[in-house]
């Protein structure tokens, strides 16, 4: 038998890929090591090859190399489907540039960073200006709080699994009431530092937050069991990324308006898929919802008289906004790949039935 007629050694192995094979894939189709030991295990555990180069096309840094192929740095293009009406009827619907000091239901964009009311409220939080999805959302809430007349004495608000965000100690420096939630609460003595989380000195004196600032236990999937109509408004930052499913952010959704008064007002916040509107992230730590399920969720919240204010699917038009960070840790960028998705925060206001 001559050496070629050998029966060559398999390319993987019934206990995964070969440690070669992985560390080429991410030279060669990552342009980076692995982050830790665990995503190395993770591509030497796929049962072969192929499975391999499908796993790698789904990395944000194969996606960003890509489409610099074409435009010469990471880019995001508008896909038709941003520029379509809604086939709901329920959705009132326009495409504009979005805008925070009129603010509706909107995608974030680079614009919006650079406007007054942007500066104005971050300032108010003791923050420092900067391109950041999570300082667009806080931003976004205050600025339709604001427009709606409900930053004012003797208003009410919720916030949904509240973390270190300001916007319960600004609204508490205007006089008005705020009930944070979140998790299981151990003791007292947890609930009292929870609720000490959104205590900010620079933004509020610490008299009025004691009187106007509580907290109490609540998980976001049991939104429904607040007590009814106790509030002007709620909101959250974030929530359907961590519910498993898209169908667990619609139900989060209709269920916090049980605790708003008629007419109430329910702010949400969340990633939205930039890419497409059939193909999106549904994972148990990443839920990335499309502009189907806005439709979905109008046609749903209809028939009992509740209503997503305007909704605008207008990305942005400045040469910002076709940037995108394709790199997984650091801060978030206002585009962001997650593998073959961009996706961008998207503030969503529906109003209760009267």
């Amino acid at each position: 038998m001559t050496p070629e007629d050998a029966p060559r050694p398999p390319i993987f192995s019934t206990r995964g890929l070969p440690a070669e094979a992985v560390e080429w894939g991410f030279r060669l189709l990552a342009g980076r090591a692995p982050v830790d030991g665990g995503e190395f295990a993770n591509f030497q555990s796929l049962p072969d090859l192929d499975a391999m180069r499908r796993a790698f096309t789904n990395l944000p840094e194969f996606h960003g190399f890509f489409s610099a192929v074409l435009t010469g740095y990471p880019a995001y293009a508008m896909p038709l489907f941003l520029l379509r009406p809604p086939a709901t009827p329920e959705l009132p619907w326009v495409f504009q540039a979005p805008t925070l000091d009129r603010p509706v239901s909107q995608l974030c964009t680079a614009a919006q960073f650079e406007e007054s009311a942007f500066l104005e409220i971050i300032q108010a939080m003791a923050l420092r200006p900067a391109r950041n999805r999570q300082l667009w959302e806080q931003a976004w809430v205050v600025s339709m709080l604001a427009t709606e007349g409900l930053v004012a004495r003797g208003k009410s608000g919720l916030a949904l699994e509240s973390g270190r965000e300001r916007i319960g100690a600004l609204l508490a420096s205007r006089g008005v009431a705020v009930l944070g939630t979140g998790g299981e609460i151990a003791d007292d003595r947890d609930a009292e530092a929870r609720r000490l989380r959104l205590f900010y000195p620079e933004i509020v004196h610490i008299d009025d937050f004691d009187s106007l600032v509580s907290y109490v236990e609540l998980n976001p999937r049991e939104a429904r069991r607040m007590p009814p109509g106790n509030h002007d408004f709620c909101w959250s930052l974030g929530i359907p990324a961590r519910l498993g499913s898209i169908e667990a952010a619609l139900d989060f959704f209709e269920a916090s308006l049980a605790a708003l008064r008629p007419g109430g007002l329910a702010l949400h916040t969340f990633s939205f898929n930039l890419t497409s509107d059939a193909a999106t992230w549904e994972l148990p730590d990443l839920v990335v919802l499309r502009r189907r399920d806005i439709e979905a969720l109008a046609a749903r919240l209809a028939p009992a008289g509740h209503q997503i204010m305007t909704f605008n699917t207008h990305p942005g038009h400045d040469t910002a906004d076709e940037t995108v960070k394709t790199e997984p840790h650091g801060p978030i960028g206002h585009r962001q790949r997650h593998g073959f998705a961009v996706v961008t925060s998207f503030g969503l206001a529906i109003r209760k039935a009267s």
